[in-house]
């Protein structure tokens, strides 16, 4: 049973707005588990909208550092949204949250879900109430907020990565396949220094494996100023420290081959949204219906910090 006797959801809402991946874990955690605790006690009543509204609020914090109880509750507690709301009978052939996925572009929803009021976020003028509200639309937000904790962790993801992200798999494409269209080297050292300063787990896997697709490029005769493969090492060097030090959970073999440079750049940036990953899961034949694991097709080892360290370790002897 929730308990009614702590703050109104109006008055934590402010608070929730102010949580953010700056935020010190022992500021921001006491509001996770509060959040979390309410949404676990029922994650399919009347008030899981509010609750699943403001774990979305707090994805900054949660897909950056927060502390291991506070992370492991927020996750439990959306997956056991999606479960209960997921599956309930729709009349709706789209939802708000699905617009709200291009905005992704670092993985942090910072607008309004919404939820709270039963409002169509901004920049969904076909929302209504109903729309807003429904279980279906619930359960996606609870979706997307999971996914950006732990990638690879929910099923049921809208394919489809930003179209920022598009662009630049584009741009990128053109240069590990040798046909650039602009200046390589520019269009290189700005991709080096595009990581965010506290990215999601996501979007530093994308960031590294998009780093060794395209520093064969950087480090062939095509480029002769030095400043491109240097951009590249100072990227990698600042990134390998935001990697995880926990032990690898995958088996020897398990983890993914990058020995395409043109699938490995697309790879880097799918990587980096819920859409992308879906499609991800999608190649590798999930079943959309599926919200378990399969053990013989680990796509979490895309994301794996052992896996991710040795790869960076492989594109900084290439750019030497």
């Amino acid at each position: 049973m929730i308990n009614t006797t702590g703050p109104a959801p109006d008055r934590l809402a402010d608070a929730w707005q102010r949580v953010r991946d700056t935020s010190p874990a022992g500021e921001a955690d006491p509001l996770v588990l509060d959040c979390a605790r309410r949404l676990a006690a029922d994650p399919g009543g009347e008030q899981a909208h509010v609750w699943v509204a403001g774990l979305v609020a707090m994805s900054g914090h949660l897909a950056w550092r927060p502390g291991r109880e506070a992370g492991h509750a927020a996750l439990d507690a959306l997956r056991a949204a999606v479960k209960e709301l997921g599956g309930r009978p729709c009349p709706h052939d789209d939802h708000p949250y699905e617009a709200a996925m291009d905005a992704l572009k670092d993985e942090v929803w910072r607008g309004d879900t919404g939820l709270l009021t039963g409002e169509p976020a901004a920049g969904d003028g076909d929302g209504d109430a109903g729309r807003v509200l429904c279980p279906g639309n619930v359960a996606g937000w609870a979706r997307l907020a999971a996914d950006v904790i732990a990638p690879f962790s929910v099923r049921r993801i809208p394919v489809g990565a930003p179209k920022h992200h598009r662009s630049r798999l584009s741009i990128l494409s053109g240069i590990v396949n040798d046909y650039p269209y602009g200046d390589p080297g520019e269009d290189l050292i700005d991709e080096a220094a595009g990581l965010p300063a506290r990215p999601t787990r996501g979007v530093l896997a994308g960031y590294l494996v998009t780093m060794n697709a395209t520093c064969w490029y950087a480090a062939s005769e095509r480029i002769t100023d030095r400043a491109v493969p240097d951009a590249m090492i100072k990227g990698i060097e600042a990134a390998l420290p935001l990697l995880d030090d926990g032990p690898c959970a995958h088996a020897p073999g398990e983890h993914p081959s990058t020995d395409d440079p043109d699938y490995a750049n697309r790879i880097g940036y799918l990587l980096r949204s819920p859409g992308g990953r879906a499609e991800i899961a999608e190649d590798y034949g999930w079943d959309e219906e599926d919200e378990e694991e399969h053990e013989d097709e680990p796509l979490d080892a895309w994301v794996c910090p052992a896996f991710l360290h040795d790869l960076a370790e492989e594109t900084l002897t290439a750019l030497a």
